[in-house]
């Protein structure tokens, strides 16, 4: 290999979430957990290129599915956001909440992104938004995702 290539490496995956989060009707997305640290607006260019955006939350139930995706120990990004009012990444109004107790850091930042945890029963807070987490997207029922990775090391 030439050096340069020597430090890239370029796979294929293939995604299926790891739990089926929907019963395939149009109203019920696949939620698919991306382990890969991103400040929340790559993350949400992410999710729109290979999916369709970062998780929008519309009920109880959208809640739980996105939690059947993330490991216990992560606090990934969703499609919240706050720039001055509540609205989810693909443009919806913020109808369903699930508020953690602890401390928000709403007071002095006017923008801020939503974070989820199943390790708190799928409840939310905010983080900066420049923060690097793993995050949530969401596409359409039923589906598996073909994506190219661009891998970096040394071999």
């Amino acid at each position: 290999y030439p050096s340069v290539l020597r430090h890239l490496l370029l796979t294929s995956a293939h995604l299926c979430p790891l739990f089926p989060s929907s019963t395939g009707s149009q109203a019920e997305p696949q939620f698919v957990f991306v382990n890969l640290l991103m400040n929340w607006s790559s993350a949400q260019t992410y999710c729109r290129n290979n999916f369709i955006d970062l998780a929008t939350v519309k009920s109880d139930t959208d809640n739980q599915n996105v939690q059947s995706q993330v490991p216990s120990t992560y606090h990934p990004w969703i499609g919240l956001f706050r720039d001055p009012n509540f609205h989810w990444s693909d443009g919806t109004g913020v109808v369903f909440t699930s508020w953690d107790s602890v401390m928000n850091p709403l007071g002095s930042m006017t923008v801020i992104c939503g974070v989820t945890s199943s390790a708190r029963s799928g409840n939310w807070k905010f983080l900066p938004c420049e923060t690097k987490l793993p995050f949530v997207c969401y596409g359409p029922p039923g589906e598996c995702f073909s994506f190219f990775l661009l891998l970096r090391g040394v071999f």
